[in-house]
């Protein structure tokens, strides 16, 4: 294997030009002749064109060999469309990245690697072949063609360098020669000045001040030091005069018709647009690459030390910088899902943050050394009607993650995600319900996706959210909890976030007794079962109900939600088995069966007996229970059902020792004459009340 310290005493040798009008035949389309009055010696072949190594792939190489060479026919060596060779490797440097070698290797796959290695146009290779020694399109090659196959290393004036014989050899150390013109350490002829150009290498036939425009122009001066002159250009691919000499217009001529134009509209503007942005001296820095075109939809590109370039057709030549450019590259740079970009890198949004727009999406960073975040689409647009950056979202902190279920994707912000499903669009999640969404699974939980975005400005700093299986509901006090179904319909009802419950402070429970679920909520509860509903239950009720076992209690579940506002600012609320009635002077109390069936006949709170003072208590002498009132008692038994007993006649019958005295248990209710006397019967007897005299008798 060659090694390229063996190499640059020799570089020197460079051969000058071929004064020859042409080594193959001209092109037999005399339509597609190029015509060279546009032959301009100050830009022979555009910068993006010339080092375009991604132009053309190796199938497209040989389809063009073997349409070149149709009639070739083989000599000392095979045609070069048949030709084949076993290529050594050749180390990278400064100027060419890495050639693997390989055994048996086509003329066509040479070509195109070594463009690559060394950021040449492949075609720009196959003219130089063609100008050269006539491979391309000439019959019965000789060995002294392929051994000094592109002239590299081959004055006119000496004997070729051996160090360089062979087909590889001499494509890939040309193209090298190349990178070393355009990095300005060979050569004689340089960009962006006037230079002297000879029209021959004989002096007396003069020069010109040529203004070379480009690397690729003056590299191929430095390759071949001289200009066409009239009679050279006027001649086509034939003779011109004594002073007339003939590569670059051979090269020219060659590229144009087999190729098209020399010139690219995307190097152009690339440059155009490095020039504006200050060249080596600007933001960009210095080149670390040469144009690169042929890219996806026609694209060019080239990278600076401190940034890209990037043009197409449909956007134009858009510069790249910092992070975002960083955040490009790792993103697949046009072949991304961003595409091309549509505006330059832009760090002027409020502190000092950045962004850029492209086909397929825009990127943002906190500045131009931070992360830049992709963000695209439904989520993109979400964001922009937020405000931007500027918004309560603030700036984006992590890129599009698609692949979730049902089609779904989000991208995270400062202050919250946005999340998007062709079900329901796009849907921003503030940082307020974030936490509590995420401990119930995100959109794998039983909340599902959002379906509207956060509310905030509720009731006591409050938001709330609503999702497919339920809404998230938080304040500055409660952490966020979810509410569905009846719950949440009860809990609606009773005023939600402004009514009497407020806000919810633990999740929906279930797995209570015959399928019933609670939830919990700053003044309340509300508890659920399949045949009683939602219903609300909250103090003075609730604490006694806790009291009492709940749901497993001897009350089981409520039948309503609480109620209050009852005569004296009392409360009540009925259950499966019984009631529970409150006032500030008695307290809850528990009343139910025929007890409360009879209290509820005498007019419940509002009648004489007014509120229960203590619960049923039983146990009693003939499977007797009783229950005190404000305003008197009930007493039940089996045998005598339950019956008010009140004022006088309930004073005489606790004088006589109530049940378990003479006259047992009351068998009927007061009865009350129209002269105001009072009469209750009871097992033993009956007892009288006259008002006139005060009196009880009877027993």
């Amino acid at each position: 294997m060659r090694t390229l310290a063996r190499i640059t005493t020799v570089l020197a040798l460079v051969a000058s030009a071929l004064l020859l009008p042409t080594t193959g035949p001209e092109p037999t389309d005399a339509a597609r002749a190029a015509d060279l009055s546009y032959f301009d010696p100050g830009n022979i072949i555009a910068d993006a064109v010339f080092f375009d190594s991604l132009a053309v792939d190796v199938p497209t190489v040989q389809a063009f060999l073997n349409a070149k060479g149709a009639s070739c026919v083989a000599g000392e060596q095979p045609c070069l469309k048949d030709y084949r060779q076993t290529t050594a490797t050749q180390a990278g440097d400064a100027y060419c990245s890495t050639y693997t070698g390989a055994a048996d290797e086509t003329a066509a796959a040479i070509i195109v690697k070594v463009g690559q290695a060394c950021g040449i146009n492949p075609r720009v290779l196959i003219v130089l072949l063609q100008k050269e020694q006539g491979l391309v399109t000439g019959t019965r090659p000789a060995t002294i063609r392929y051994t000094k196959a592109t002239g590299f290393a081959c004055p006119d004036t000496a004997a070729c360098n051996p160090e360089f014989s062979g087909f590889a050899s001499q494509v890939y150390f040309a193209a090298r020669q190349f990178q070393r013109y355009a990095a300005n350490v060979a050569g004689s002829y340089r960009a962006g000045r006037n230079n002297t150009v000879l029209y021959n290498p004989n002096s007396a036939c003069g020069s010109s001040q040529v203004y070379i425009q480009n690397k690729a122009t003056a590299g191929l001066y430095s390759y071949t030091p001289y200009q066409p002159n009239a009679a050279a250009l006027a001649a086509g691919y034939g003779t011109g005069d004594s002073c007339s000499s003939y590569g670059n217009r051979n090269f020219w001529n060659y590229f144009t018709d087999w190729f098209g134009s020399t010139q690219s509209a995307g190097g152009s503007a690339i440059l155009d647009r490095y020039t504006a942005a200050g060249g080596p001296s600007g933001a960009l820095g210095a080149t670390t690459s040469a144009i690169g075109c042929g890219i996806r939809d026609g694209g060019c590109y080239q990278h600076y030390a401190r940034g890209s370039i990037y043009w197409s057709p449909a956007t134009g030549a858009r510069a790249l910088t910092g992070s975002v450019e960083t955040r490009y590259g790792q993103l697949g740079w046009e072949n991304g899902g961003l595409g091309f970009p549509t505006m330059d890198t832009w760090c002027g949004l409020t502190g000092g943050a950045c962004f850029q727009e492209f086909q397929g999406g825009s990127l943002y960073a906190a500045g131009p050394a931070a992360t830049a975040f992709l963000v695209r689409g439904g989520i993109r647009d979400k964001w922009g009607t937020t405000g931007w950056e500027t918004g309560y979202l603030g700036l984006p902190t992590s890129d599009e993650n698609c692949g979730l279920r049902n089609g779904g994707c989000f991208s995270a912000f400062q202050n919250g995600l946005v999340y998007y499903t062709p079900a329901t669009g796009a849907v921003v999640v503030r940082s307020a319900v974030v936490a509590g969404w995420a401990r119930l699974g995100f959109e794998n939980g039983l909340l599902g996706y959002p379906t509207a975005d956060t509310v905030c400005g509720l009731a006591a700093g409050g938001c709330s959210q609503e999702f497919q299986g339920g809404a998230l509901f938080t304040s500055s006090s409660t952490a966020p909890q979810f509410v569905r179904g009846g719950i949440r319909e009860a809990w609606q009802a009773s005023g939600g976030v402004t009514g009497p419950l407020a806000y919810p402070t633990g999740d929906e429970n279930c797995g209570l007794r015959s399928g019933g679920c609670f939830q919990t909520f700053t003044g309340g509860s509300v508890y659920w079962s399949p045949s009683t509903g939602a219903q609300v239950v909250r103090d003075p009720v609730y604490s006694r109900w806790a009291g009492l076992g709940w749901e497993s209690g001897p009350l089981g579940y409520p039948t309503n939600s609480t109620f209050c506002g009852l005569r004296d600012g009392g409360c009540g609320q009925h259950f499966e088995r019984g009631s529970l009635y409150w006032s500030t002077a008695s307290g809850a109390r528990l009343v139910r069966g025929a007890i409360r069936d009879a209290w509820a006949a005498s007019g419940w709170e509002t009648g004489p007996l007014g509120y229960p003072t203590s619960d049923e208590n039983c146990g009693l002498a003939a499977g007797g229970c009783f229950e005190t009132f404000t305003g008197g008692s009930v007493y039940w038994t089996p045998g005598t059902g339950a019956r008010l007993v009140t004022g006088q006649l309930l004073t005489a019958w606790a004088a006589g020792g109530y049940e378990t005295g003479r006259l047992g248990y009351p068998v009927e209710n007061q009865r009350t004459a129209s002269t105001g006397v009072v009469t209750q019967r009871f097992q033993g007897g009956t007892l009288t009340y006259d008002p006139q005299s005060g009196a009880v008798t009877g027993g």
